[in-house]
């Protein structure tokens, strides 16, 4: 066979087309980049929008201790720096989803190319090759085609390519991973890192450790799948997956790899939800308040600012200690008279006895819920509805022993459900700094799930029974009066008006006895309060003195006024007390202290409000006499039974029928009231022994103190009340002296 002469000039012809079609082919890629960039394969974002990513960020509420109370969101995110990152997430996150990070612009040739092949031609999952940037780039501009077909998949990586290579040109590698952590989500509607450390471990990044940042990097290959609440054998597999190539990379010792694999995922969990959390009634109410100031404050480019979306900080007076004693007392207390007021009324239907009794309120109730309304609209005959709601199902019903599921052995019909309802105790607690008026406790409910009314906020107003009487005290003392000024104790009498109303009296003393003034306060003495009333001061003087002391409710100007009859809401009465624990003047009650923008900058500050309401002398020697109330009288049991032994004053309150339980305690720094009840005023309490105010408002109240004060991070004073600045005046409390007139120097001997 005869051998082939070697031409070079075929050569050279071969050589210059090759050269040709390579060059051609690199020409070709290129402006296929540059067409894709331009929006060759649709449309694709601009550098400042690669720079300036439009996330929804979360508003953040802020305790006055700087915890987090909790946030509002579209997208529950909240941004962080790098430098707010543990080490271990940034560790974790290269040794799992991109060891090459540091060494490639961008694109992983390699991945890539096995990308293409396996997913773009061969159309199978788990192709993968995308870097971190091309996460990034996925995730800030939100191109899913999870469930596209191959090509359009595959365009999509061409399209992650340019977007890489952008990002990779504007940002460090240390920007390109914060960017990233703060664009993935984490399920619970937690978006970003700093909201999934809160979410899962309750932590800021900055202080999670190996284990917990390995959790939240597995958790990044799938939320759902790796959940580890619901899989935690799952995610435990997959976090130690991550220490591994943590300890492959160099990243941890070996040693603590093998020690950290063996440890149990241990979560501090808390649900972003609004409705679970600290704090939420609050935080609902805050939320109205917000976009009521939203409304009104815009941006300095006129737009108005989203609560939802433009990651708003807003710093709070709550502290979240107090908070957290306030709910705790709440619970305790609740969950055993929960139980102990079922048992009075085992068998028996509340509403229908008593005073206030309503027979149909169970059928009106029905008729105003949602079921019915639908049913009705639904063209459904009464017959039909009421056969509905006579109906047994499963269901989940609220419980002060937690939520209890009644399954298909134990079932409840709506309409026994309406009647359960009904009869869970309601509570109101709320605490405020007297001097600044900062309101540190907010209890607006049991479960703001179960129940949106809100019973502390000024639109919600209850009898408020004998917490009024102070109030009648006050304005005796300030037109002269002194706490010995003796009051028969007779049937009040008044021009005009029924002789026969006589409000019951405690039984202390005799009819025609002559008593001191104070003492009808200590004892709460209907009878006493009811002649000071129609002797020493007028219902019109009442309510000027209540007026004074910013009570802003409806008020009738009669003589049952005295004894609490009118509505009031329990934020006005904590509001009117701390003119009296603050030498008269009222501080009113403020929940927000200043609102940032995402970067920082202050775009709102909230301060202190103080009015002159009544003069120092009148409330202190209120003060001294309602002090006797906790020493002596209906509130001391809050000595006996909580061991507080520092100066306190207060009052107990019991409506007519036991419907409204209150207690307002104060010292020289806090006021703390609560109000127990129900829903619906015909709903009531069986006896003083489980619905007084002593009884069912108090321990509440007890117990908060006891942990507060217990709380020396608090610094809540001990000192007595101060004195009047002009506190060489006169005033007689020992009314047992024979010399009635006997004179006191405050200045020597305030007590």
């Amino acid at each position: 066979m005869a051998k082939t002469k070697f031409n070079p000039n075929n050569f050279w012809i071969v050589f210059k087309y090759t050269q040709i079609a390579l060059w051609s082919f690199v020409l070709f890629v290129v402006l296929f980049f540059i067409g894709v960039n331009y929006g060759l394969l649709g449309e694709m974002p601009d550098l400042e929008a690669i720079q300036n990513p439009r996330n929804a960020v979360s508003t953040t509420i802020y305790s006055s201790d700087f915890e987090v109370l909790g946030s509002y969101f579209t997208e529950n995110r909240i941004e962080v720096s790098y430098d707010e990152l543990s080490p271990y997430l940034v560790k974790g996150l290269i040794a799992t989803e991109d060891k090459r990070f540091y060494t490639h612009s961008g694109i992983d040739l390699k991945g890539l190319f096995r990308a293409i092949v396996l997913t773009g031609m061969l159309g199978r999952e788990g192709g993968g090759g995308s870097t971190l940037t091309q996460q990034l780039a996925k995730n800030l501009f939100h191109q899913n085609f999870h469930r596209a077909g191959a090509v359009r998949r595959m365009i999509q990586k061409l399209k992650e390519w340019v977007l890489a290579a952008k990002i990779e040109r504007t940002f460090t590698k240390d920007e390109i991973i914060n960017l990233y952590y703060n664009t993935v989500g984490f399920g619970y509607n937690s978006y970003g890192i700093k909201t999934a450390s809160f979410t899962y471990f309750y932590k800021l990044p900055k202080e999670l450790n190996p284990e917990e940042a390995a959790v939240l990097v597995a958790m990044l290959n799938g939320p759902s799948y790796y959940n580890p609440r619901l899989h935690p054998e799952r995610v435990k597999e997959r976090r130690n997956l991550v220490l591994r190539r943590m300890a492959g990379a160099g990243f941890i010792s070996q040693v603590q790899c093998d020690r950290l694999c063996a440890k149990p995922i241990k979560l501090n969990f808390h649900n972003p939800d609004f409705r679970e959390g600290t704090a939420t009634y609050i935080r609902e109410y805050l939320r109205q308040e917000l976009k009521n100031w939203c409304e009104k404050n815009p941006k300095p480019n006129g737009e108005k600012w989203d609560i939802y979306k433009d990651g708003l900080k807003v710093f709070t007076t709550i502290d979240s200690r107090m908070q957290k004693y306030a709910e705790d007392a709440t619970a305790q207390h609740l969950t055993f008279l929960q139980d102990a007021y079922f048992k009075e009324w085992k068998g028996k239907e509340p509403w229908k006895y008593g005073i206030r009794a309503k027979p149909d309120l169970l059928d009106k109730m029905m008729k105003q819920s949602e079921r019915y309304r639908d049913m009705k609209a639904a063209g459904k005959s009464e017959a039909e509805i009421k056969k509905a709601f006579n109906a047994k199902t499963a269901m989940t019903v609220f419980s002060w022993h937690g939520d209890k599921a009644y399954s298909t052995d134990t079932v409840m019909s709506p309409l026994d459900s309406l009647k359960y309802y009904l009869q869970i105790i309601q509570v109101g607690f709320l605490a405020v700094n007297a001097k600044t008026g900062e309101i540190k406790a907010w209890v607006g409910g049991p479960n703001i799930r179960y129940f949106q009314l809100d019973h502390v906020k000024k639109t919600t107003r209850r009898q408020v029974g004998s917490t009024m009487k102070p109030f009648v005290y006050a304005a005796a003392i300030d037109k002269g009066y002194s706490p010995c000024t003796p009051i028969a104790y007779l049937p009040p009498k008044f021009d005009g008006i029924d002789a026969s109303w006589n409000p019951e009296g405690t039984d202390k003393w005799k009819e025609g006895d002559m008593v001191p003034m104070q003492e009808g306060l200590w004892f709460s003495d209907n009878r006493v309060t009811a002649n000071i009333i129609s002797s020493l001061i007028t219902p019109q003087e009442l309510v000027d003195f209540s007026r004074r002391l910013e009570i802003e409710s409806p008020l009738d100007a009669v003589p049952a006024l005295c004894l609490g009859v009118s509505d009031i809401s329990l934020y006005e009465m904590v509001g009117a007390y701390t003119a009296f624990a603050n030498l008269g003047t009222y501080s009113k009650p403020f929940f927000i202290k200043r609102i940032e923008d995402k970067d920082g900058n202050v775009i709102a500050r909230f301060g202190e409000t103080h009015t002159e309401a009544i003069p120092e002398k009148t409330a202190y020697i209120t003060t001294e006499i309602m002090k006797g109330v906790i020493n002596k009288g209906t509130g001391a049991r809050l000595r006996s039974k909580y061991g507080l032994p520092m100066p306190l004053a207060g009052k107990t309150g019991t409506t007519q029928a036991n419907a409204d339980a209150w207690f307002m305690c104060y010292n020289p720094d806090i006021v703390v009231g609560a109000w127990v009840g129900f829903e619906q005023p015909s709903v009531h309490f069986a006896s003083n022994s489980s619905g007084a105010g002593a009884t069912a408002a108090m321990p509440i109240v007890g117990s908060f103190l006891k942990s507060a004060f217990s709380d020396r991070s608090l610094q809540l004073t001990r000192d007595d009340f101060s004195l009047p600045t002009d506190s060489v005046f006169t005033v007689n409390f020992n009314c047992a002296e024979t010399d009635t007139s006997e004179k006191r120097d405050l200045k020597q001997n305030p007590f």
